[in-house]
């Protein structure tokens, strides 16, 4: 790729993560839409856990169309813009007159099937929009670029929806998504996408466990391990913000907004950090930083001790996050890039899928 290309993408990609994060910052109130709407616990950790499914059972097939088609631009971008317009449905989910809950899982279930198909082929190009030098500043400004915008919507929204009627707010707050969706998905497709090699089916049935890279199948498997976990913490946390310590909707958008806020701080740290030091040194001293969040939010049962334990996570997050994309995008071939991101984005959808329902029943009963 030439460099007026690769400056082009970097401009791009950096734009575009502005109106991405609007719409992020729009989604991270879903579990909370759900609850208002009656949904119980199972039907909280089905909104993480039913998509983590979706997405691990779709993903390896995805992978390998991906692999043998040459129409990746069509099809990245085709699904991207379907799932995003599927996010229209919600608002018309409080109108319906039963089972309001399980038809916004339902929904979400859906939308993922497409947003699956997109990052099938989207994870294996986005490793190669720009050089390895300039690769961990690309994902360290978006991440800076998605943290400021986070950080200030979701302060914004989560004033928005205390203020405002429901399920009026949450219709105006789903419309704002799927516009600021779109705008994103306008710059997704003007991104000069690289050309990856087109797999034959020989080539695909040789991506068998016996023959994958020692350092993939190592980076896989500590993955997941940690993650397991965190998989089962994170959709216990809007019940137990909302429903334990009684937490409304502004006090939400402030946590989400302290949390981007940190990884802002985050990234410019750990980003200088690992051109230092590099990313393998920094990755497993990140991770046990990240860990140590849940411990005190358990510890200390209060929302605004809990506020500065978000601002610390924000800042840790990005260390785990920039380090591990940069090692995993290391130690996968080229030539085998799309099916064995295919294959390790499945195996962490079945952690994600499986760690979340073990836990909802298990509060149900507590």
């Amino acid at each position: 790729m030439k460099p007026s290309e690769i400056d082009r993408n970097m401009r791009v990609l950096v734009l575009e993560i502005f109106w991405a994060g609007i719409h992020s910052a729009c989604l991270s109130f879903n579990a909370a839409f759900l609850i208002r709407l009656g949904g119980s616990n199972l039907h909280v950790s089905l909104l993480s856990a039913g998509a983590a499914l979706v997405i691990a059972v779709t993903t390896i097939p995805f992978a390998a169309l991906m692999d043998r088609t040459r129409r990746r631009r069509t099809w990245i971008v085709g699904s991207l813009l379907t799932a995003r317009l599927l996010y229209a449905l919600m608002i018309f989910v409080p109108w319906l007159p039963a089972g309001r809950a399980s038809v916004m899982v339902g929904v979400v279930l859906g939308l993922n099937i497409a947003a699956s198909l997109f990052s099938a082929g989207w994870l294996p190009l986005r490793g190669g929009v720009g050089p390895l030098a300039r690769r961990a500043r690309l994902f360290a400004t978006r991440n800076i670029g998605m943290g400021a915008t986070v950080s200030i919507a979701t302060l914004l929204l989560g004033r928005w929806l205390e203020l405002a009627p429901f399920p009026m707010n949450y219709q105006m707050l789903y419309g704002l998504s799927v516009f600021t969706s779109m705008v994103s998905t306008w710059y997704v497709a003007q991104v000069n996408m690289p050309e990856l090699p087109v797999a034959d089916p020989q080539a695909v049935k040789k991506t068998q466990p016996r023959t994958m890279p020692r350092p993939f199948v190592n980076i896989t498997t500590n993955t997941l391990v940690f993650n397991v976990a965190l998989w089962m913490s994170v959709p216990l946390q809007p019940i137990y913000f909302v429903r334990e310590l009684g937490a409304a909707e502004g006090w939400l958008g402030l946590w989400a907004g302290l949390v981007s806020g940190g990884a802002i701080l985050g990234n410019l740290l750990w980003q200088r950090l690992i051109d230092r030091r590099g990313a393998a040194w920094t990755l497993p001293r990140a991770t046990v930083l990240s860990a140590i969040y849940f411990l005190l939010i358990a510890l200390f049962p209060d929302l605004t001790l809990i506020l500065v334990f978000a601002l610390l996570s924000g800042i840790v997050t990005p260390g785990v996050e920039l380090s591990h994309l940069t090692m995993l995008y290391t130690v996968v071939p080229l030539s085998r890039r799309t099916a064995l991101l295919g294959i390790y984005t499945a195996l962490m959808n079945c952690g994600a899928f499986l760690s979340p329902l073990l836990v909802g029943p298990l509060v149900e009963l507590w």
